[in-house]
């Protein structure tokens, strides 16, 4: 890459990790600047992983008290989530670069709509519970083991949008405290980015002297996204999300 696309995706990664600490979505930002600068989709969204975990890890930290009154159910799940990123990372590994390049529109599809309409979709499965029976105690059983697998295979082959699938699913297995849903998403975000980025890095689809700046950009985003939340409107952020996300997803099936 040239000087140029050295600085374009450094600052691309400060502006995924802010997006990612505010509202999400900052695989939008990082993606499209590894491809711009000629790597090929399948190894810019493994080094994009790399890019990722560093947020997911400072906010699951950030949380660490929620977490600490969570320890059954995040066990149980980060099991399960393990699993599912294992999988997932593997099937990144077996898959052709050019079959990759024909799934990424779909991929990015996927991401864009569940970051559009996932909100949505919490808060209407929140409404459904106001006034209902009691809602029991958040499951830890084996539907919720298996719905947390499957985000996981999705999350450990590209990732893009999983914090909303994370976010809905713990809705739908009965975590309503945001704080609690909140902790238990980025920690389990962290293990699949982690996991992801092992299995990969084995696998040699990481490149890595892209990964370290990308970290470094990143973990400045997110360090000061915290800060910046309390000043900026996260419904214009998500807005800003939400419109390249569907340029970017007419952009690559325009190229497909």
């Amino acid at each position: 890459m040239s000087s140029m696309h050295l600085a374009i995706l450094f600052l691309s990664s400060i502006m995924a990790g802010l997006a990612n600490a505010m509202a999400g979505g900052g695989t939008f930002f990082s993606f499209p600047a590894l491809t711009s600068g000629g790597l090929s989709a399948l190894l810019a969204n493994a080094t994009n992983a790399v890019a990722v975990t560093p947020g997911h890890a400072l906010a699951a930290l950030a949380y660490r008290d929620e977490l600490g009154r969570s320890k059954k159910r995040l066990l149980v799940l980060g099991i399960s989530s393990a699993l599912g990123a294992i999988a997932g990372a593997w099937l990144l590994t077996r898959t052709s670069e050019d079959t990759f390049k024909k799934l990424v529109p779909w991929l990015l599809l996927f991401a864009t709509v569940s970051f559009a309409g996932g909100p949505a979709l919490q808060q209407q499965i929140k409404s459904h519970k106001t006034g209902a029976i009691p809602t029991a105690a958040p499951s830890t059983g084996i539907v919720s083991a298996v719905s947390y697998f499957l985000a996981s295979i999705y999350g450990g082959y590209f990732g893009a949008g999983q914090g909303i699938v994370l976010m809905t699913i713990l809705t739908l297995t009965g975590v309503d405290n945001v704080q609690e849903a909140n902790a238990l998403k980025n920690a389990i975000a962290t293990i699949v980015s982690l996991i992801a980025v092992i299995v990969l890095a084995s696998k040699g689809l990481i490149v890595w002297k892209y990964g370290l700046l990308m970290i470094a950009g990143a973990t400045l985003g997110g360090l000061y996204g915290g800060r910046l939340a309390k000043r900026l409107d996260k419904k214009t952020l998500r807005t800003i999300v939400i419109v390249i996300g569907t340029l970017l997803t007419a952009w690559y099936f325009y190229k497909s």
